[in-house]
Parts: structure tokens; C-alpha cells; sequence
């Protein structure tokens, strides 16, 4: 049989059904695909390589600071943190433009991303403003934000998409202490903080669905993880503890955690399986604490949730094993 033959043979198993790619391509360990693989392995280190030194670097400016941060003046502080911040932001900017170093550009980014709050932080500081000011936070992280996204229009690397989430993060945190005010009493500053994790937890979410079709979709997976820690974190906590519950977020939350897990499947996550199915136990557990605390009713609700649970896991190594076993 010839490899015409072969591969005739081959598209019409694969046709039927008879035959997977992922049967195929098993039994091709060397060729093209091999190749592929390992010099995709090498990029994925060389670029963990780059963002260790970059990390390095900013650690090794942060000392530099911190060792002769009173013998500076006020110049030189401004200088070695907001000059070393513009100088990192302009060799990532020179070297993006040849294409053989745009691995390295990305380790530039990232001193560049790390130093932007100190350095904004510090020449404000020593222009004589006060830095604890929410209004002035909101300022400096408004400038963060747009310089950051700003740059992707030009520079198309993914850190920069990283450090404008997080800078934006940022902004919508002391955009709501500055409206809310920091008189409030305790009760109800927590409360809206649950809320603006709840918020931001949706927004990641919605942001990293967006992003699963663009060039940026590495961002994905740490946006859903977070996003979904960040959404059910906040709803289990605005459901309060006994007798302080609120009816409303105790009895929505089961929807909200099965919804989780369902769009798991739809949006192909690990990250809702997992979160959904440990913050559903954790549920559990909150209501067998809060309403069978005492007499023969709490163990008999203990060795119910402890069959519940059970349930839960089996049920999410189901769906792991289904949807996401072929993805590890």
C-alpha cells in the first residue's frame, strides 16, 4: 500500500468516525508536529526566562531605592524611580519594532508595569501632594490605565493588557472609596466592598470570554480564575452568617454556583468547574452550621452534607474527565 492509499484510507476512517486527530497525530511522535511542540516548549521558557530577569531587574532597582532612599534628594528620587520607569517603557517601545526581539520587549513591559505606580506614587509625593488622597489615587491610576491600553493600539503584547486590567482594577477601587466616602460605618463599608468584588469579579469574566477569540486570550484563564473567586466569594459573603443572613443572596447563591459550573462546559474553564464546585461544598457547610448548630440535627445534617459533597465531586470529575480530560 502506498501513501496515497494510506491516506485515503485514513480520510475515510476519519469520516466515519472510525479514527480521531488526536489518534493520528499519537502515533506521529516525530515530524513536523514534533517539532512544533518542542520549539513551542522553548519559546514558552525563553519567555519565562525574560519576565525572571525583568522581575530581577525591578527587584534590584526597589533595593537600590531602598538602600539610599535618604540620601537622595528629591531629584533623585524622582529620577531613579519615574526616570527608570520611562526608560524601561522606551527599550520595550525600541525593541517591539524588530521582530527577532519582541520575546524581550515583553520583559521591558513588565519592569515598566511593576515601577509606573511607585513612580507616579513618588514624584507626586515629592512635588508636595498628598498621595493618600483618593481623588489624586484616582488621578494616577486614570493616567496608568490609559497609558497601558493606549499602548496596545501600537505595541500588541499581552503584559500590556495585563498591567491595564490590573491598573484599571485599581482605579474602579478608589473611584468608589472616593464616591462612598470613608465615613461610612463598618457594616456598611463592607458591604460595598462585597459588592465591588462582586462587580469586578462579573467584569474579569466577561472580559476574559471577550478575549478567547482575540490574540490576547492567554489573559483567559487567569481572568476567569480570579473573576469567578472574585463573583462567588463576594455572594457568599453577602449572604451573611446567622442570624444577620440575607434571605435574598442565600437563597439566589445555588443558582449562582450552578450557573458556574454549567458555563464551565459552555466556556470550556477548569477554573468555574473547580471554584464552582469547592465554593457549592462550601455552602453546604455554611448551612449545616448556620441551621442544625445544635441537637441531633447537626449530625444528621453533617452526614447528609458529607453525602452531598461526595455527590459534587463525583459529578465534577464527571464533567472533568467529559469536557476537559482531552485539554490537560
Amino acid at each position: 500500500m502506498d501513501k496515497q492509499q494510506v491516506l485515503a484510507e485514513l480520510r475515510q476512517l476519519a469520516l466515519s468516525g472510525e479514527i480521531s486527530r488526536e489518534e493520528v497525530l499519537a502515533v506521529m511522535p516525530v515530524g513536523s508536529s514534533g517539532q512544533s511542540e518542542v520549539l513551542k516548549q522553548h519559546f514558552t521558557l525563553s519567555e519565562i526566562m525574560y519576565y525572571i530577569g525583568g522581575g530581577i531587574v525591578f527587584l534590584g532597582i526597589c533595593v537600590l531605592a531602598y538602600q539610599n532612599w535618604d540620601n537622595f534628594s528629591s531629584f533623585l528620587r524622582i529620577f531613579v524611580t519615574l526616570g527608570s520607569f520611562v526608560a524601561a517603557y522606551v527599550v520595550g517601545s525600541l525593541l517591539y519594532r524588530y521582530e527577532n526581539l519582541k520575546k524581550i520587549s515583553q520583559a521591558f513591559f513588565l519592569i515598566a508595569g511593576c515601577l509606573a505606580p511607585l513612580a507616579l506614587n513618588v514624584a507626586f509625593k515629592e512635588w508636595g501632594m498628598d498621595i493618600s488622597a483618593d481623588s489624586l489615587q484616582v488621578l494616577i491610576y486614570l493616567i496608568l490605565t490609559s497609558v497601558f491600553l493606549g499602548s496596545l493600539w501600537f505595541f500588541r503584547q499581552t503584559i500590556l493588557l495585563f498591567f491595564g486590567i490590573v491598573f484599571a482594577t485599581a482605579l474602579f477601587h478608589f473611584l468608589v472609596n472616593l464616591v462612598v466616602g470613608q465615613n461610612l460605618l463598618y457594616e456598611n463599608s463592607e458591604k460595598i466592598w462585597q459588592y465591588t468584588f462582586l462587580v469586578e469579579g462579573l467584569a474579569w469574566m466577561l472580559v476574559g470570554y471577550y478575549l478567547k477569540t482575540t490574540s490576547f486570550k492567554a489573559v483567559t484563564g487567569v481572568l476567569y480564575g480570579f473573576g469567578v473567586l472574585a463573583f462567588l466569594g463576594s455572594s457568599l459573603a453577602l449572604g451573611g452568617w446567622s442570624p444577620n443572613q440575607n434571605a435574598f443572596w442565600e437563597l439566589i447563591y445555588p443558582l449562582l454556583v450552578f450557573g458556574v459550573i454549567f458555563l464551565s462546559v459552555y466556556v470550556k474553564s477548569k477554573a468555574f468547574l473547580v471554584f464552582g464546585s469547592l465554593f457549592l461544598i462550601g455552602y453546604i457547610l455554611k448551612l449545616t452550621g448556620e441551621y442544625f448548630e445544635s441537637g441531633l440535627g447537626w449530625p444528621l445534617a453533617l452526614v447528609l452534607a458529607g453525602l452531598a459533597i461526595m455527590g459534587v465531586g463525583y459529578w465534577a470529575v464527571k464533567l472533568n474527565k467529559q469536557y476537559f480530560a482531552e485539554k490537560v
